[in-house]
């Protein structure tokens, strides 16, 4: 249930382009069976806390992915290794600064916590999350989208996909304000 509402919101987000949405779902799929590799390897049992946890790193592996896909598939380079490059110069710098240094600043405290479910299931964990996502994110995903991203995008220049709205906004913001 929670990677098909995932998928469906990748769609919506991605301005409907279907293959996008795909590679982020299959991207984010990934991060989640690596997470249970990981927790066999680190000798997690399967309790409610850690399935919480598990549901959790989905919400945060789309934060990883959908960024980078976005920025690929709104694009306008003719080759999706140029692509893929701009992507992550775009945007890769914001997900490695906004969400790898925010969470790991935020749970290094929990490595010296006394408690064993603070130490196991809330530290062990959100550091695999952190690592496998932006591993995946920002090394594995670009590569994926230089084999089999998107078409490119052919929208024009001032429209991101969202023409109408934009095209509002724009038309809104030129309106010289009344003076009474």
């Amino acid at each position: 249930a929670v990677v098909s509402t995932q998928s469906t919101g990748s769609f919506v987000l991605l301005n409907f382009n279907f293959m996008a949405a795909v590679i982020t779902t299959t991207t984010v799929l990934m991060i989640t069976v690596n997470m249970f590799g990981m927790m066999y390897l680190l000798d997690i049992n399967i309790n409610p806390v850690s399935l919480v946890n598990l549901v959790m790193s989905v919400g945060i592996s789309v934060e990883f992915c959908s960024h980078i896909t976005r920025s690929f598939a709104l694009s306008r380079h003719l080759s999706r290794v140029e692509r893929a490059r701009e992507a992550l110069s775009k945007t890769g710098s914001s997900v490695l600064s906004g969400i790898f240094m925010t969470k790991l600043i935020g749970i290094s405290v929990l490595a010296f916590a006394k408690s064993q479910i603070f130490e196991i299931y809330y530290f062990r964990m959100y550091v695999c999350i952190v690592a496998l996502g932006m591993l995946h994110g920002l090394v594995f995903l670009p590569v994926f989208l230089t084999f089999f991203g998107p078409s490119r995008n052919t929208k024009p220049v001032g429209t991101s996909g969202f023409g109408k709205i934009e095209e509002e906004e724009r038309t809104n913001s030129e309106r010289t304000p009344l003076l009474l």
